[in-house]
């Protein structure tokens, strides 16, 4: 009779296929971890969400995008017996990516807060003729008599009167002098209401711009000029009056038209 090798038996020590080297039991070959689906689409979408998080006028796609990214890279993370570097990549690119639209949208809010609260300058042209871009500028301020146009009124200044202190004084006994120094000036304008609806005249706003480079707004004095510019205009209407303004005597410098509230502006030279 035949005896098997003991040294082949599961029981004893050896070195058969179920062993090691040193005769102790191998261990189990090691389990190949599964591709991560969730993780796989957790980064595609982070990726694209972070794309558009830096598009400006694609931010709701990125906004969208990133938290599904974020949660989806959570949910991969907790997949038993799965890769996790997928989900890991997804997460860390979603956190990055919302920073970097958070970063974009305040920048554009910003843009925008700016671009509507600063004029531009008005379209300034003279005897028909559309000056130059940078007419009506302070450097280059538009002449008496020249048609300033912006989006909702056009205005020509017909006159400049300084030291009108007395026409101003006659018009209200209620009026205030001027204070030391200074004297009234009058502003003549004619103005068209462009907009729609309607619109009041008396929101054409005023300054006088020394050489000095301080301004003299409207509302720094309390007083009625004779022939006063107001009224509310619909749109072709059009109106004619004085603005009155507490300047410095013998002052140098110009008139700084605003047209309309948070509108376009323009300067125009005084003799």
């Amino acid at each position: 009779m035949t005896y098997p090798d003991p040294a082949q038996s599961p029981t004893a020590g050896g070195t058969g296929p179920a062993f090691g080297p040193q005769g102790y039991p191998a261990p189990p070959p090691p389990i190949e971890k599964r591709r991560n689906t969730v993780g796989r689409i957790a980064l595609i979408a982070a990726i694209v969400g972070f794309i558009f998080g830096c598009i400006p006028g694609a931010l709701i796609v990125g906004w969208i995008l990133l938290p599904v990214a974020f949660i989806l890279g959570i949910v991969g993370l907790f997949q038993a017996g799965q890769k996790k570097g997928t989900s890991i990549s997804a997460i860390v690119i979603s956190v990055i990516g919302t920073i970097v639209a958070a970063v974009v949208f305040l920048t554009v809010v910003s843009d925008a807060v700016d671009d509507a609260f600063t004029p531009d300058t008005a379209t300034v042209s003279q005897n028909g003729e559309e000056q130059s871009n940078d007419a009506g500028s302070r450097q280059n301020p538009a002449k008496i008599g020249a048609t300033l146009t912006g989006k909702d009124w056009t205005v020509v200044v017909n006159e400049y009167t300084p030291d009108a202190t007395d026409q101003v004084m006659a018009e209200n006994e209620f009026n205030d002098e001027p204070e030391a120094g200074q004297e009234y000036a009058l502003v003549n304008m004619t103005v068209t209401y462009t907009g729609d609806g309607s619109d009041f005249a008396e929101f054409i706003s005023v300054a006088f711009v020394g050489d000095d480079g301080k301004t003299y707004n409207q509302s720094d004095s309390m007083a009625v000029a004779p022939d006063a510019l107001e009224g509310e205009l619909y749109k072709g209407g059009t109106a004619t009056g004085n603005v009155e303004l507490a300047v410095p005597k013998n002052a140098t410098g110009v008139i700084r038209i605003g047209l309309g509230v948070f509108d376009d502006e323009a300067f125009v030279a005084v003799p």
